[in-house]
């Protein structure tokens, strides 16, 4: 069930990332896959978190046009890391899962840029600056998703709701 709740965020996150993110007004681009990818890695360990960056990574690789691989490694990279730092550290506060959010999202911009400069002549990162605010970005994006989901019952708990609603009825 775990598995198919990671690709179920996963399959979202790679949807709005093609589809809603480029129409967005501004200059910040959010990496929903990344979010995704990290806050897996916060949740559920470095080896659910290695899986999800390597497919999440692929996959927007695939769909963006640039390189294919780069982000996949870059992706499977941090999401091991914060899988291992998750499993040391206690991350149950907002303020803590936007800090891992904000430091992962940094990591990722420089291993892509560190990597694809190996591959490629051309720069990837415009500026400091557009790094700090994608990570600040993703950081805000991905503690209100946890935030959101938390307040959304989980399948037992609906079906505890049920149940109750079934004896009140019945009288069973």
């Amino acid at each position: 069930m775990r598995w198919a709740r990671i690709g179920v965020a996963l399959a979202a996150a790679l949807a709005l990332q093609t589809t809603l993110v480029p129409l967005l007004p501004g200059a910040v681009a959010v990496d929903l896959v990344l979010v995704v990818v990290i806050s897996v890695g916060m949740s559920s360990g470095s080896v659910p978190g290695l899986w999800t960056g390597t497919v999440g990574g692929l996959l927007q690789d695939a769909l963006s046009g640039g390189v294919v691989g780069v982000g996949g490694l870059t992706k499977t990279l941090v999401g091991y890391v914060v899988g291992q730092l998750g499993g040391l550290l206690d991350v149950e506060r907002s303020w803590q899962q936007f800090v891992v959010l904000f430091l992962g999202s940094l990591l990722h911009a420089g291993c892509f840029v560190a990597i694809y400069s190996l591959l490629s002549e051309e720069a990837m990162l415009s500026s400091y600056g557009e790094a700090l605010t994608q990570a600040g970005a993703n950081a805000v994006v991905g503690v209100v998703a946890t935030l959101l989901l938390a307040v959304v019952p989980s399948g037992e708990e609906r079906q505890r709701r049920r149940q109750r609603r079934f004896e009140r009825r019945f009288g069973g």
